[in-house]
């Protein structure tokens, strides 16, 4: 169910730039859900309870028009000063009567594919004469188990990809043969940009298992060029071995040919 109001009587998220209120104060909100690393689980209950409450005896009219949104797409449930009242657009409050209004919101979070940012939960504007001013803007991420483990996986192959290069670069630089390593370099950059293009498709289980098979490639990758510089490090230090002992070699024969010419003079 969507909430029914006209642009012009809702304040979103692109227009949150308005003063806060300082016609009534807002106590403490509540707000109860599942969470994921911190953020809403997505498919969870939502709970909130706000408690709106001092509202300003010094307003001209001594109204105020209050006009709720939340992007969960339920209506809320309206108190005022212990009594359910029926929800209206605008709600009216008589500053000089009221003494406490509780708003409370009860839904579903929205199933989602990828991280969705920002929603919000409830956004509570009031309106004086022709101004309008924010009373409160709760927002909160929505996510899932799946979800963080396959961006977490994408971040952890991502920096496994910048690793590899790393080294690739440096034994190229080196002069050193590293094609099978680019090659399965080459590879891993692949996984990564599907498991990219996985994630942004609200695909996040393919995501996953490509961002896992990018850290593998990546991992060989890196392995494979270390293991190329090892072998010419250790040919390198085999040739200079063998310099050195040819050397030896040489000037013992020098020196033993210069003995034996200094016994025959």
């Amino acid at each position: 169910m969507s909430i029914c109001m006209s642009v012009s009587e809702v304040v979103t998220a692109e227009q949150a730039n308005l003063r806060e209120s300082k016609y009534v104060e807002v106590a403490p909100e509540h707000v109860y859900h599942e969470k994921v690393s911190g953020m809403v689980k997505n498919g969870s209950e939502v709970s909130i309870s706000v408690v709106l409450t001092n509202f300003s005896k010094v307003i001209e009219g001594n109204k105020s028009e209050l006009f709720f949104y939340s992007d969960l797409g339920v209506l809320p449930s309206i108190i005022v000063d212990g009594t359910p009242k029926e929800y209206k657009i605008p709600f009216v409050v008589d500053h000089r009567k009221v003494r406490e209004v509780k708003v409370t919101l009860v839904r579903d979070a929205p199933e989602v594919n990828k991280r969705r940012e920002n929603v919000t939960l409830l956004n509570i504007t009031q309106k004086i004469k022709e101004e309008e001013y924010s009373v409160i803007d709760i927002k909160r991420h929505v996510t899932s188990e799946i979800i963080e483990d396959a961006l977490s996986a994408w971040h952890k192959a991502e920096e496994a990809v910048e690793a590899a290069n790393l080294t690739i670069t440096n034994a190229t630089k080196a002069k050193i043969n590293v094609e099978e390593a680019k090659t399965t370099l080459k590879l891993a950059k692949e996984h990564l940009n599907n498991s990219l293009d996985f994630y942004n498709g609200g695909r996040p289980e393919e995501a996953l298992r490509e961002a896992e098979l990018a850290s593998v490639s990546a991992g060989d990758a890196k392995k494979l060029a270390e293991s190329v510089k090892g072998a010419r490090r250790i040919r390198n230090y085999g040739i200079l071995a063998a310099v050195v002992i040819i050397a030896v070699v040489v000037l013992g024969l020098w020196a033993k040919k210069r003995s034996k010419k200094r016994r025959i003079y």
